[in-house]
C-alpha cells in the first residue's frame, strides 16, 4: 500500500491504482468528468512529494501540459498511476483555486482579500496560456487518441459521477 495524501488528506492506495480512482473512493476535492480517458484536465494536480512512486506522464498529459508544468510535478490524476510504496502527497487543482478565491473573498487576518488577488490571477492566466500554446495540437491528438464520440462525451456512468460528486460534497461540508 501507498499513502497518498491528497489535499492534506490522508488515504491509501494499492499499487497500480489511478490517483483519482483514490481520490475519488475517499471523497478527496478533485475535479473528475472524462472517467479516466484524460480529455477533460478537471482532475489536474500538483504532486508535491513522491512523484518517483508514479508511473511517468501519458501521452494524455504530454498534449495537455506543457512540458515546463509537467517538470513542475503537474500532472493529470486520471492518468498517475501509483507504481510504488511510499507516500504521495498532492495538491489538486480544484483544490488550489478554491484556496485561492477563499484568501480573496475571505483573507486571513490582518490581510486584504485585494492582496491576494494577483496569485489566483496569475493562475488561471498561467492556465489559459498553456492551453492556447498547444492549442489546436493537444484536442487532435486526443480526438485520434480517444475519437469523437468520447472526447464529445466524456461521462461514462453518470450514476457514478453523482455519487462521486455527492461524496465529495459531503466531505467538504
Amino acid at each position: 500500500m501507498a499513502t497518498i495524501i491528497i489535499n492534506d488528506e490522508s488515504m491509501e492506495g494499492k499499487v497500480g491504482e489511478r490517483l483519482l480512482n483514490v481520490a475519488r473512493h475517499n471523497g478527496a476535492h478533485i475535479g473528475f468528468i472524462c472517467d479516466n480517458a484524460g480529455t477533460c484536465q478537471g482532475c489536474r494536480c500538483q504532486v508535491l512529494a513522491g512523484a518517483e512512486h508514479l508511473n511517468p506522464p501519458t501521452e494524455a498529459e504530454q498534449s495537455w501540459l506543457p512540458a515546463e508544468r509537467l517538470a513542475e510535478g503537474q500532472r493529470l490524476a486520471c492518468q498517475a498511476i501509483i507504481h510504488g510504496h511510499g507516500e504521495i502527497r498532492v495538491l489538486s487543482r480544484a483544490e488550489e483555486l478554491r484556496r485561492m478565491v477563499q484568501a480573496v473573498v475571505r483573507p486571513p487576518s490582518g490581510a486584504r482579500g485585494l492582496d491576494n488577488l494577483p496569485p489566483l490571477l496569475t493562475t488561471l492566466g498561467q492556465q489559459v496560456t498553456d492551453q492556447l500554446a498547444l492549442f489546436p495540437q493537444n484536442v487532435i491528438s486526443n480526438l485520434r487518441r480517444v475519437g469523437l464520440r468520447r472526447f464529445a462525451f466524456p461521462v461514462l456512468d453518470r450514476k457514478r459521477l453523482f455519487a462521486d460528486v455527492a461524496r465529495v460534497r459531503e466531505r467538504q461540508q
